[in-house]
């Protein structure tokens, strides 16, 4: 019988083991968010006691009434928000469109086309940011958001097309020669026909697009210098001076940039696996 509860361990052990390895991945990557969220709660000395504690012995919401109340932190998360909303809905919009057009009515050059909004995606960020920053200089739209949109919509904007670009050209083109029959215009098919059937791929391209946008710092820190047109990013950017790093405002600051985002996602989450399965990132 020794040798039959050996086997029973064995398989026990052989079952157990991508449920341990599970544990451990979510482990390491969920421990930054809790000592983030911890932090906030611990008091300045607390913060800096050692050994570090896994708990705050004195819960405290001291460092969340700073940043709300003597901080722009809450001027801030409302420009993320802008930034990011009004980049989303131009990619929807534009995006689809744009796409539409490509895939379901290709024309000569159309594939080139597509390849070329692919190649700009190959392209480092970093080298968008001097030419960038140059031709904005010269609309005087330095410093405004308009300048900070405008540069993520080019950042985006190419990845959307591509991403969309698997999503309609899955799409069967049945459904749509049937509606052009019944006396629907293409405009018509997109919005009765076409949209209902990939937006779940066109809602994970919504999500990605939002996440890309909200959490963008580089740009911004090169072309906004007043507080009151700083993102979340560059908000909490300023809690770290020559004075000392305010490791408490941070980590509360932190927590209100991680909530829209989460909230977002767990909105969307739905629509981003059935976007994945479907083909959102089919190429």
């Amino acid at each position: 019988m020794g040798w039959i509860r050996e086997k029973i361990d064995a398989a026990i052990r052989w079952k157990a083991t991508p449920y341990i390895v599970l544990i451990i991945g979510c482990s390491i990557l969920l421990f930054p968010l809790y000592w983030t969220v911890i932090t906030s709660f611990k008091s300045v000395g607390e913060i800096f006691t050692w050994p570090p504690t896994l708990f705050p012995k004195d819960w405290t919401l001291y460092n969340y009434v700073k940043v709300i109340l003597n901080s722009p932190i809450p001027l801030n998360i409302l420009n993320s928000v802008i930034y990011a909303l009004v980049v989303t809905a131009f990619v929807l919009v534009v995006g689809v469109l744009t796409t539409y057009g490509l895939v379901m009515y290709p024309y000569r050059g159309s594939e080139k086309i597509a390849f070329t909004f692919f190649a700009t995606r190959i392209i480092p960020p970093q080298s968008l940011w001097l030419p960038f920053l140059i031709m904005l200089t010269r609309l005087g739209l330095v410093n405004s958001r308009p300048g900070v949109i405008s540069f993520l919509v080019v950042l985006v904007y190419p990845l959307s097309i591509w991403m969309l670009r698997g999503i309609f050209g899955a799409f069967p083109r049945e459904l749509l020669d049937a509606a052009e029959i019944d006396g629907a215009t293409r405009l018509q098919a997109l919005i009765r026909v076409v949209l209902p059937v990939v937006a779940p791929g066109v809602g994970a391209v919504a999500i990605i697009s939002f996440l890309w946008s909200w959490n963008e710092f580089m740009f911004p820190l090169l072309c906004l210098n007043s507080p009151e047109l700083y993102p979340i990013t560059l908000g909490i950017f300023r809690f770290v001076s020559d004075e000392g790093i305010q490791w408490g405002s941070i980590c509360a600051s932190g927590v209100f940039a991680i909530l829209p985002g989460m909230i977002f996602f767990i909105i969307a989450q739905r629509y981003i696996v059935e976007g994945l399965t479907e083909g959102a990132l089919k190429t």
